[in-house]
């Protein structure tokens, strides 16, 4: 048996292997997630207010399908410029990627992403390196890693019930995921709270829903759609009226409930997808065929 070199003044060999060079940057990536959300949220936070009024659509491209998603990562890690797609409400497991709003609109993808399912509905959602979405046909929200393309968790949506209660429009659009200045929410509808809209709270570290609210408003399957900002729960009534109005709102911070009555525009009448992107204070949307975006007015301090 060779002697131990412990005890003595001589440097410690450590063998590096490829196994702990993957671990290690896959920690200091979790490390740079983590920092950057605290500091996007010690940043916006202040800023929050309720929406005073949304402006009128601003049309970017066209899609051959009629229902999807497409967003940016508000943490900007994977690039502030970038557009992924996830296209359709079923029977799609592929994501685009687009370098740029000028390569989405020539339809340039610079990547495309092959999920281990099929996903149902357009809630899916991007933050920071990682895609969240519902898998279809199941009570599960899958955390999908886009630097790695493996899936990282799997969160399970207790008392959901897949493709039983959604938005008026259809889609499988009973699993709604949602970003803003406070984190990753998820908007469902069950057979329970009459069928009214559900929203509840991501522990994006933990993997595990944290904080419930059954709402009061109108039942799921009559709802356009529905978004999270600055902590507040918006309800759109229609999603295939070119004039309705977001009807309710609610304070998660406060339990306040309130009807605000704003003008919202369906400018091509068949709106399948409302998210918010809290970096750049805009709603993003997929309105017949059409990608647009809807400027927002904050009321003042």
């Amino acid at each position: 048996m060779p002697p131990s070199n412990l005890g003595r003044n001589e440097p410690r060999t450590t063998t590096v292997t490829p196994r702990s060079i993957c671990f290690t940057r896959l920690l200091m990536n979790s490390m740079t997630w983590t920092r950057q959300r605290k500091v996007f949220y010690i940043l916006e936070r202040d800023r929050c207010t309720n929406i005073k009024s949304v402006g009128n659509p601003v049309t970017h491209n066209a899609h051959y399908y009629g229902a999807g998603a497409w967003m940016k990562d508000p943490l900007g890690i994977m690039g502030t410029e970038t557009i992924l797609v996830m296209a359709n409400y079923e029977s799609n497991y592929v994501v685009e990627e687009f370098e740029n709003m000028d390569m989405f609109k020539v339809g340039v993808t610079r990547r495309k992403y092959t999920l281990p399912y099929t996903w149902d509905g357009t809630g899916g959602v991007v933050y920071g390196p990682y895609l969240y979405f519902n898998r279809a046909n199941t009570p599960y929200i899958v955390k999908y890693n886009l630097k790695t393309e493996q899936e990282e968790a799997r969160i399970s949506m207790s008392g959901y019930t897949a493709r039983n209660n959604y938005y008026a429009w259809g889609g499988y659009s009973g699993m709604d995921l949602a970003v803003d200045e406070q984190g990753l929410w998820v908007l469902w509808g069950s057979t329970g709270n009459s069928r009214r809209l559900y929203a509840s709270t991501i522990d994006v570290v933990r993997n595990v829903i944290t904080h419930n609210y059954a709402l009061n408003t109108e039942q799921m399957s009559s709802m356009g759609n529905a978004f999270v900002a600055c902590g507040v729960i918006y309800c759109i009534d229609s999603y295939n009226s070119r004039s309705t109005t977001i009807n309710f709102a609610y304070d998660t911070k406060t339990g306040i409930q309130w009807n605000p009555n704003i003008q919202f525009t369906n400018q091509y009448t068949y709106n399948s997808m409302v998210d918010y992107n809290p970096r750049e204070r805009v709603l993003y949307a997929w309105d017949r065929k059409r990608q647009v975006t809807y400027p927002l007015t904050f009321e003042e301090h």
